[in-house]
């Protein structure tokens, strides 16, 4: 095969022969739709699971208002697949492939489709990176890590789970030299043209003046996937499919983006992704019962602090059996409410004390919380729990362009689609143990789930004295996470230590920004709070515990003969007390 000469027949729009999806469908889903699909999911997504207070920070970052914002952002979550249009990818399908693949305008060398190892994330990253860059998004590709096209490329390069290493300039510039995979000349025409319509369709035309910071191209990047995988299911994608001899002009694709506009909201809707919102009530009116000194002390305090500092970090230390759960959890509400925060995930160091919680949280919500109210049981025997696949089991849901119909209404049962893999700490509520949210600081496939699931929520951990080196190490890594999220944590903890609380303090205080540590001086049982917007840290409150402990002390006498030899030594005589003990220690 040559390459022509003559300009590529397909450079009038988007081949609507170049599929995206196809197992389960009667023929191919042409990629232009999957394109408009994901973006149209993305921009309901923006709209319902972000809170104003983080479109708001990505806005800022862009310097484009949030309006901009959602519609650049749809267009990078459209332009995720756009590696698709390659020999490698096209040819995975062999009847389409066949319709194109003697055509002169889509020339590749030989063995071109063979590139298997290609993958289509992988193209995308190389492609985007050009087009971004032609349309004038800030930064120099010489400086390739400062240049917000690539940036972007990278971002929808890593939509399968693992982000690409950064390109260089001189590899771009001649990319079907360096990946062949890319394809040639109709190839890199037709990558164009379904962006230039893309971009057309979604009403991107604003510039971005700025990149992403870490934290937020984390919550874009997980929001992408999101809208990936509920834009390919093929439930959604059979009532959009184009009839037989579709074309894709721009009357076509503007209908097709109507119709995919208009069913968004019902998938979402469905996959049980809307935020929980923490109703504002009186502590009696969470429990039924009335609350001890420690959680007195929070219910007179912690609200003012809140309000005056918003989301922050609550350090909690009290004896076993002194509330603190019930304490954790009133925080939750008064912190999730003061940051606007989307739901909560109370964190545990054991599947036992998980399953044990599970109720608890559920009771709590629906006292506490309306909104969306699914709860997910995070461990990997979840699947035994009678707890959470008994009677209350998950709720199955069918999906329309208008409704969700529900056999069974259970407030806080988790439906099928939080309950698939890597799903469930997107739930905007969760109890689980630990290592799932610790996992998110970890390089594992996929990372970027786990910090969007817990980037706008209130983040309970308890026992945070249980962990050994290791997972502290970790655990310092996530509250850095956390404090740059501006996302409400709450420790809880029997027995931390002055030097233990410190660390988790201050990597908490310096993912918000604070770098300089502070001595934290814990009081037991007690607590104390630091907020994000200054990363001052409370006066520690001292609190009493009213329950009566009782300590028996038995002291035997011993010779020092027997011990070590001395003779004439003095004999301690056998004694037991009882002590009654009502104070702030035992």
């Amino acid at each position: 095969m040559t390459e022509p000469d003559a300009v590529p027949v397909c450079a009038a729009g988007p081949d609507c022969r170049l599929w995206a999806k196809e197992r389960g469908l009667e023929r191919p889903y042409p990629v232009i739709c999957h394109l408009l699909d994901t973006a149209a999911v993305f921009g309901v997504l923006w709209d319902v699971v972000l809170g104003s207070r983080v479109r708001a920070r990505i806005a800022d970052a862009l310097q484009l208002t949030e309006l901009e914002a959602r519609q650049v952002l749809s267009f990078w979550a459209g332009l995720h697949d756009l590696g698709k249009i390659t020999p490698p990818f096209q040819a995975q399908a062999p009847a389409a492939f066949a319709a194109v693949r003697k055509e002169p305008a889509y020339f590749a060398v030989a063995g071109a489709e063979r590139e298997v190892a290609f993958r289509h994330e992988v193209a995308t990253h190389w492609a985007v990176t050009l087009l971004l860059d032609e349309i004038g998004y800030p930064g120099d590709l010489s400086r390739m890590r400062r240049a917000v096209s690539h940036q972007v490329a990278q971002l929808l390069g890593g939509h399968h789970g693992v982000f690409g290493q950064p390109l260089l300039k001189r590899k771009l510039s001649a990319g079907s030299v360096h990946a062949p995979g890319l394809g040639e000349q109709g190839w890199a025409e037709q990558r164009r043209q379904h962006f230039i319509e893309l971009r057309r369709v979604v009403g991107a035309v604003a510039l971005p003046r700025g990149g992403l910071p870490a934290e937020l191209a984390v919550v874009v990047a997980g929001l992408i996937v999101v809208a990936d995988w509920l834009a390919s299911q093929t439930d959604w994608i059979k009532p959009l499919l184009p009839a037989t001899g579709w074309k894709a002009m721009p009357q076509a694709l503007d209908e097709h983006w109507v119709r995919a506009s208009h069913a968004a909201p019902g998938v979402v809707r469905a996959a049980q992704l809307d935020r929980a919102d923490f109703a504002l009530q009186q502590f009696e009116g969470m429990f039924p019962f009335s609350p001890n000194p420690l959680q007195q002390d929070l219910v007179e305090h912690l609200p003012r602090l809140a309000a005056e500092h918003g989301s922050g970090l609550l350090l909690v230390t009290a004896p076993t059996g002194d509330g603190k759960t019930e304490a954790a959890l009133y925080a939750a509400a008064v912190l999730g409410r003061a940051s606007g925060a989307r739901g909560l995930y109370f964190a545990l160091p054991t599947m036992a004390t998980a399953d044990g919680m599970f109720p608890r949280v559920a009771a709590f919500a629906d006292q506490a919380l309306y909104g969306e109210r699914a709860l997910t049981l995070l461990h990997s025997m979840a699947w035994l729990s009678p707890a959470y696949n008994g009677p209350l089991g998950p709720v199955a849901t069918t999906v329309g362009d208008d409704a969700v119909v529900a056999e069974r209404s259970t407030a806080t049962a988790a439906g099928t689609w939080l309950r698939g893999p890597k799903r469930g700490l997107l739930a905007p509520l969760g109890v689980g143990t630990i290592d799932q949210v610790l996992a998110g600081v970890l390089p594992l496939r996929y990372n970027v789930l786990r910090l969007l699931g817990v980037s706008d929520k209130v983040l309970v951990i308890d026992e945070a004295h249980a962990y050994g080196p290791w997972m502290h190490s970790l655990m310092t890594r996530l509250l850095e996470w956390l404090g740059s999220f501006g996302a409400p944590v709450v420790l809880l903890s029997a027995t931390l230590t002055g030097s233990t609380a410190g660390s988790l303090v201050n990597a908490y205080r310096r993912g918000a920004g604070f770098l300089e540590p502070v001595e934290v001086r814990s009081c037991y049982p007690g607590w104390l709070f630091t907020d994000v917007a200054s990363g001052q840290v409370s006066a520690p409150r001292a609190t009493l515990s009213e329950r009566a402990r009782t300590v028996d002390v038995e002291v035997y006498g011993v010779s020092c003969t027997e011990i070590c030899g001395v003779p004439d030594a003095r004999v301690t005589v056998l004694a037991k007390e009882n002590h009654q003990h009502h104070g702030s220690t035992p």
